[in-house]
């Protein structure tokens, strides 16, 4: 909750100007002492909000890299806020499968970027915040939309009609308690969420129903909607779950202005062990989309269990380098064997490394144990190695190379 939080001060022209001078200073001693210098006649209590905006604008800038000086933030509003880049393809979706100007439900605004986005995009928006404080700030920050917000608990309010709903349901706790990165505990009971997944699954009886949920949301939780997951910058950001019913499965990567989604739910080839590793896009993985690299290069699964693949063909390697968006990351592999410690130890000593990376799939080991023991010295200027650890039918192997990043680096 933001309850002590003064936001008319914050909106009023010395509070948006506070806000702009503690910016200024990234240590908080130096922003307390030049703010305190600065505005003499502001209560301090005030200026530590101005400061707290200050920190958060900052925060969200170094992960989204735009200026945020025109928006209210909180802490638990930027733990689950939405990526632009993400919410703005969501938007232009809706208006794909949809139509334009469609009157759309925020059922769960936070902070109302995904109301921005949606407005943006020409979409009529009637936005729905439990908290009163944190829906002052979603007000200010569409303030230059025509969306209008509305403070209350959706699961008790009379919604009113549209064309379609989104909702974002809050995921972690509430508490006090938070993880050592200032974080706050995930919930993963999906009828623990708020509003629970019943409640939205009830909505859907009487209305289309967009959900964006965690990219680890099980089977159980999706049912018969349709999911698709979205990957930004390499990074898996979420599942989006559609109320059609359809059961379609689809993995969507973004890099910037690049948008590529492919079709999924098929168990894709199996192939022997080739000369290149191909870890694919986690959307992909969640989507069972792996096909869209067996396609591109060639590839076939290293077990019809494991996500990971392999290929001998070096043109094709080549062409899926210069795929973009990036689909995969790409391994030259340099030495196969059963998984050994002892071996492994030899044969790294063996190999001149700056670090080594470990990747694991389908075994339980302890990374960090495991990189103590094997990797004793790092040679500076040499590349990297990656230790890549699968299950086998009998048992694990381990595939000793090298990453790939330019078609330069694949010998034909």
């Amino acid at each position: 909750m933001t309850t002590n939080t003064n936001i008319e001060w914050l909106t009023s022209p010395d509070g948006q100007s506070a806000i702009a001078s503690a910016a200024k200073y990234t240590d908080p001693l130096q922003s307390v002492s030049a703010l305190r210098k600065e505005f003499s006649n502001v209560d301090p209590y005030l200026l530590s909000q101005a400061q707290t905006q200050a920190r958060l604008q900052r925060s969200l800038n170094a992960r989204w890299g735009i200026p945020l000086d025109d928006f209210l933030l909180t802490d638990s509003g930027i733990e689950q806020a939405t990526r632009p880049s993400v919410s703005q393809y969501r938007a232009e979706l809706v208006t794909q499968r949809y139509g334009p100007g469609q009157r759309i439900l925020d059922l769960t605004c936070g902070l109302g970027f995904d109301a921005l986005a949606f407005a943006h995009a020409g979409h009529k928006v009637t936005a729905i915040e439990i908290d009163e404080t944190t829906a002052k700030m979603a007000r200010y920050n569409l303030r230059h939309t025509d969306a209008v917000v509305l403070t209350g608990d959706c699961t008790l309010l009379a919604l009113p009609e549209c064309d379609l709903v989104f909702v974002d349901p809050a995921r972690r706790s509430g508490s006090d308690v938070r993880k050592l990165d200032g974080s706050s505990p995930r919930i993963f009971d999906a009828n623990q969420w708020s509003p629970s997944w019943d409640f939205v699954r009830r909505l859907a009886e009487k209305t289309k129903v967009l959900a964006k949920v965690a990219p680890g949301v099980t089977d159980d939780t999706i049912g018969t909607w349709s999911a698709e997951w979205i990957s930004e910058s390499g990074d898996l950001v979420e599942a989006l779950l559609s109320s059609d019913q359809s059961h379609c499965r689809l993995a969507t990567l973004i890099n910037g202005e690049q948008r590529e989604t492919f079709v999924g739910g098929t168990q894709s080839p199996t192939a022997a062990l080739g000369r290149w590793l191909i870890t694919p896009d986690l959307a992909l993985m969640r989507a069972q989309a792996l096909d869209a690299i067996v396609d591109i290069a060639t590839a076939g699964l290293v077990n019809e269990h494991i996500a990971w693949l392999t290929s001998s063909d070096a043109s094709a390697i080549s062409d899926l380098l210069a795929h973009q968006p990036r689909i995969g990351s790409i391994f030259e592999i340099l030495n196969t064997a059963q998984y050994n410690e002892k071996l492994l130890k030899a044969q790294i000593a063996d190999m001149p490394s700056s670090a080594l990376t470990i990747m694991t799939r389908g075994v339980n080991v302890d990374v960090e144990s495991l990189r103590k023991k094997i990797f004793k010295k790092a040679t500076p200027g040499a590349e990297e190695l990656v230790l890549a650890i699968f299950r086998e039918d009998q048992g694990p192997v381990a595939l000793l190379t090298r990453r790939i990043t330019q078609s330069s680096q694949v010998n034909i």
